[in-house]
């Protein structure tokens, strides 16, 4: 019989580290942030949207720098000048809390650093895009086996590990599901786009930021 091949189309990228460095006086620090009421959907956050421009964080955000600029350059292929922070922001999941499947607009690269993190915490859950609105293609039923598939899978679950960072294209959807612990899930949100500019002349998709300030 013939063989076959099957190859993958644009692969979605999910980008790992571990930060090695001494975490104490930064984790003091972001559990005196003062964080708001819960929002619905989306557990609590900080009320400082800019927490690692603190000097106490230098360490923990050149390590995290260093590492957007090689998952922009290295694995994205963006061509750019400069890799700037937007927002950084704690994340606290109470238990029964969750965070509903969402992007992050209006920026490029998103990334989570898992600063205090424990076995039984609620994995991150990546989905697939799918378009809900004058929907114009085919829904097959699928066999019941179809999440264990490449092809198939409508959500995958990644389980970070103590102070993981993981850094992903801020278009992909993304989530928790509810915390089933008695403790507080806290995390550290971070965004990039590039500084200056965005996109360029020649294909009428340059934004340069100052004009518009």
């Amino acid at each position: 019989m013939e063989q076959a091949h099957v190859f993958n189309l644009f692969p979605t990228p999910l980008y790992v580290t571990t930060y090695e460095g001494n975490t104490k006086p930064i984790v003091d620090y972001f559990n005196s942030c003062e964080m708001n009421e819960a929002h619905g959907g989306y557990g609590i956050i900080s009320k400082n949207s800019y927490v690692i421009d603190n000097p106490v964080c230098k360490p923990l955000s050149n390590f995290i720098m260093y590492h957007m600029r090689e998952f922009a350059t290295g694995v994205m292929r963006y061509s750019y000048e400069e890799l700037q922070f937007s927002q950084s922001w704690l994340t606290y999941k109470k238990p029964g809390q969750f965070h509903k499947a969402h992007t992050h607009p209006n920026t490029l690269i998103a990334a989570v650093f898992y600063y205090d993190i424990q076995e039984d915490d609620a994995a991150i859950c990546f989905s697939k895009d799918v378009k809900s609105v004058n929907r114009c293609h085919f829904e097959p039923s699928l066999l019941p086996d179809y999440q264990d598939h490449t092809y198939s899978q409508e959500e995958i679950y990644f389980k970070p590990q103590q102070n993981n960072l993981i850094i992903f294209p801020s278009y992909v959807t993304h989530g928790v599901p509810p915390n089933q612990t008695n403790r507080i899930r806290k995390a550290l949100g971070v965004n990039a786009l590039t500084k200056g500019t965005l996109g360029d002349k020649e294909t009428i998709s340059e934004i340069i930021f100052g004009r518009y300030a």
